[in-house]
């Protein structure tokens, strides 16, 4: 395309026209590709430059004004400020370790998280807090004469024989609806 062409399009593309934009679009992405050949970003390969590149059309495309510059060069510093802009964020993080990067020599070389003493297993801690979480939900789907039950025996630690005082029931009645919470909440589970 020509300057007039672009010109045009970049008018109709910010009044909204699709194909206008995808014009656009087109027309620089070989300047993105070899734009984007200069810069070697940690974390990055060619599919995330050509989305900034492509961002940056974009941006471009909103705060062009006509009759100041040509849209060329301004599309084409707006692309190459934004590959600027990630190389300079992600530089921000250049020092920072994984903590399954290989440290000692290399042939006994051991990841950093295998050197972290603890007597807490991160495994354990993550499925307890699931199973409890699990717990709560289904304790929650319960009436609320069961979740009652629930709370007097196993949170506050009330025995079956005082709960059944307290209720006024027989201790085989107290322990039958105990069977019968459980048999609830254990078929929560099993679903």
């Amino acid at each position: 395309m020509n300057h007039y062409e672009i010109e045009s399009c970049v008018m109709k593309a910010k009044n909204g026209s699709q194909e206008d934009l995808l014009k656009i679009l087109k027309q620089y992405k070989p300047f993105i590709f070899k734009t984007a050949r200069n810069y070697n970003i940690r974390n990055h390969d060619l599919n995330d430059f050509e989305q900034i590149g492509y961002m940056a059309i974009i941006n471009a495309l909103s705060k062009y004004k006509a009759g100041s510059c040509t849209f060329s060069s301004y599309v084409y510093e707006s692309i190459k400020n934004a590959f600027r802009y990630t190389a300079r964020q992600n530089s921000k993080h250049e020092n920072s370790l994984s903590l399954n990067s290989a440290q000692g020599p290399y042939e006994r070389a051991e990841e950093y998280i295998n050197c972290i003493d603890s007597e807490e297993s991160i495994e354990e801690t993550v499925l307890s807090s699931e199973e409890s979480k699990d717990m709560r939900n289904a304790v929650a789907k319960l009436s609320p004469v069961d979740m009652e039950l629930v709370a007097m025996l196993y949170y506050e630690g009330l025995s079956l024989r005082k709960y059944a005082e307290k209720k006024g029931l027989t201790y085989y009645e107290a322990r039958k609806k105990k069977n019968f919470v459980l048999g609830k909440l254990e078929n929560h589970f099993k679903q």
